[in-house]
């Protein structure tokens, strides 16, 4: 808490701590009031380059995915310091309900679609490629003593080159980041960008287990398009569970956390099914 205090003491601003929200692995987020104003700040742990580089990323995509122009998403940034202001969104973690799954799913569907028809600048965001490539050059030394790191890139490189336009993605859409207050609001924007539309898509049907019948709902709001290969999707699914794998071993090769403090057990058990 001093260190907090100390950080806070720093920022330019009036600034008052309500309660912690989340420690994760890489920052510890508060609830706070910024100038009078409900906001989160979000602190960096001691976190590698390459999340460095996501974060300057997040920065342009929050000022640039601003619905309301005479409200700023981002009240306050220091990306030297690991610093994050931004307005609170009030809402809950969205968590299907068993009764009324279908309609959720299928409202749910059109919010991801309106991220996809966002029209950026390609040059104001990042190409989801080029993350995958900055975890290769990472784990290079890994990729041939680690089957499941081989197949996952092997996977991602046979997926990149089908015929699929790529849109603005989430990259990222896990429970965690997806809020309901009677709309669907994302958060969490550091590795979003150019991407294929399948991986969102696959992301949420991993994150939340989805069954057939629940597909058919999301697709339902999305607007499935009848070129889009079902088995083309199921490798996509496969590929979400093997980036999460790649990730981690990432943060594990660049950090100070070990395979048992990030379960890397339980993933590789999940995964030797598709070895």
């Amino acid at each position: 808490m001093e260190q907090l205090k100390k950080i806070i003491s720093n920022i330019p601003h009036e600034i008052k701590i309500i309660c912690p929200l989340k420690k994760g692995l890489i920052s510890e987020i508060y609830l706070c009031n910024f100038n009078n104003i409900k906001s989160v700040i979000r602190l960096d742990l001691e976190i590698p380059d390459w999340i460095k580089i996501q974060r300057d990323s997040e920065i342009r995509i929050l000022d640039l995915n601003n619905n309301d122009k005479s409200e700023k998403n981002i009240l306050y940034h220091d990306l030297e310091k690991g610093i994050l202001i931004r307005r609170f969104i009030e809402g809950n973690k969205f968590i299907l309900n068993k009764i009324n799954s279908d309609q959720q799913l299928e409202l749910l569907g059109r919010a991801v679609k309106e991220i996809h028809k966002t029209n950026y600048e390609k040059d104001a965001v990042n190409n989801f490629s080029n993350a995958i490539n900055r975890y290769k050059e990472i784990l290079k030394y890994k990729i041939l003593k680690d089957p499941i790191l081989e197949i996952g890139f092997k996977m991602y490189q046979d997926l990149n080159h089908e015929s699929y336009p790529k849109v603005f993605s989430h990259n990222d859409l896990t429970q965690e980041n997806i809020i309901w207050n009677r709309k669907y609001v994302f958060i969490d924007w550091e590795y979003a960008g150019l991407n294929n539309p399948l991986f969102d898509i696959a992301s949420i049907i991993s994150s939340y287990s989805l069954n057939d019948q629940q597909i058919d709902s999301l697709w339902r709001g999305y607007g499935k398009k009848s070129d889009v290969d079902d088995e083309i999707l199921r490798k996509w699914i496969k590929f979400t569970y093997f980036c999460d794998y790649i990730w981690r071993i990432c943060l594990i090769e660049t950090s100070i956390y070990d395979e048992k403090f990030l379960n890397l057990d339980d993933l590789k058990k999940n995964l030797s099914i598709f070895l």
